[in-house]
């Protein structure tokens, strides 16, 4: 009786681990899931019952859709840069940037985007290659692909683009691992990002964004640059506020308003160091610091980054980051000169 029961107790566990090793397979079974992958095989000839054995395998991720709904984005500016813009991504982004020098220059040289710009959009999305994620990713875009929220459609799309990379990568859907998002490699490419700006920039006859660093490199430079990247254009500068007719336009601006320094000008609204081409509009941007409220001019090349991702304080924490990066690999240049 007692070894009976253990038994029991032993295939219960099994099928426990199984299910939970495996997937949901309720989860292929939902009705909007059956659809899809008739959608799927119609539209792209993928194969029906290896797409019903790939989302039987699908993980059930309540965290995922957690995160979707709390991103740092959402913190204040003075957290936000505490986290990205700090002493490790600083000399870490050096020691990146004279270990692929070359790769930077060649990157520079073609796409028109600054080395320095590159090497800290990775090291604020992985740290440099350190982070790239621990969700497999099927499991994160099937999550927000199938839920409640209002980006759903978004995720279902990104989700159809990775089965197309996948399949066209003849990559194995079930290891590729990414972030709560579902973006992947050392740049956080979303799926649909890796098919259509990702490039082989080593040359070695497959884009590999997950261990290539020279491919990361040249599909950073390449996706700002199909995105309006102007060479030698600026980003931001920071604002000086006289007066306080400022606060006129401030309580109004929603970060989408666009503006000439002579319409600034008359609220008391300057760049705080001289700005070569005064033509271009600008946008006004609020950023909560420790003490106080912190204001910049973000230009059409901050625009660019956004693109990436659509937060200000992201946008800011990249140029920040580069900025720092750029000027202790210039310091300590000058110091062995």
């Amino acid at each position: 009786m007692l070894r009976s029961g253990l038994q029991k107790i032993m295939i219960a566990m099994s099928i426990f681990f199984l299910s939970t090793a495996y997937g949901d397979t309720t989860f292929v079974n939902r009705n909007d899931v059956q659809d899809y992958i008739q959608y799927m095989v119609k539209k792209y000839h993928f194969n029906k019952q290896a797409l019903i054995d790939l989302f039987s395998q699908v993980k059930i991720r309540p965290q995922v859709i957690r995160h979707i709904n709390k991103p740092l984005e959402k913190e204040p500016w003075r957290l936000y840069q505490m986290l990205f813009v700090n002493e490790w991504r600083i000399s870490h982004g050096v020691e990146f940037w004279k270990k692929y020098e070359i790769p930077l220059q060649q990157a520079e040289k073609k796409f028109g985007v600054p080395a320095s710009i590159i090497v800290a959009t990775i090291g604020i999305e992985t740290r440099y290659g350190e982070r790239t994620g621990d969700y497999r990713v099927i499991d994160s875009l099937s999550n927000l692909a199938f839920s409640n929220s209002p980006r759903a459609p978004f995720f279902r799309k990104e989700l159809t683009e990775f089965l197309l990379l996948t399949h066209e990568q003849k990559l194995d859907p079930l290891k590729i691992m990414g972030s709560y998002a579902g973006a992947i490699g050392q740049p956080q490419f979303m799926p649909s990002s890796y098919r259509y700006y990702a490039v082989n920039f080593s040359g070695s006859g497959k884009t590999d964004l997950m261990h290539n660093e020279v491919d990361v490199i040249g599909s950073i430079a390449n996706y700002y640059r199909l995105h309006g990247w102007v060479t030698n254009a600026p980003i931001a500068v920071q604002a000086v506020m006289k007066g306080d007719k400022y606060t006129y336009l401030t309580q109004f601006d929603k970060g989408n308003q666009s503006y000439t320094f002579a319409d600034l000008s008359k609220y008391g609204i300057l760049p705080k160091i001289p700005v070569q081409d005064e033509t271009p509009r600008v946008k006004l941007i609020q950023l909560d610091s420790r003490y106080s409220t912190e204001y910049w001019l973000g230009f059409r090349n901050f625009d660019v980054i956004k693109r990436y991702n659509q937060s200000d304080l992201y946008a800011m924490a990249v140029y920040q980051l580069s900025y720092y990066i750029k000027t202790l690999k210039a310091r300590l240049g000058a110091v062995k000169e």
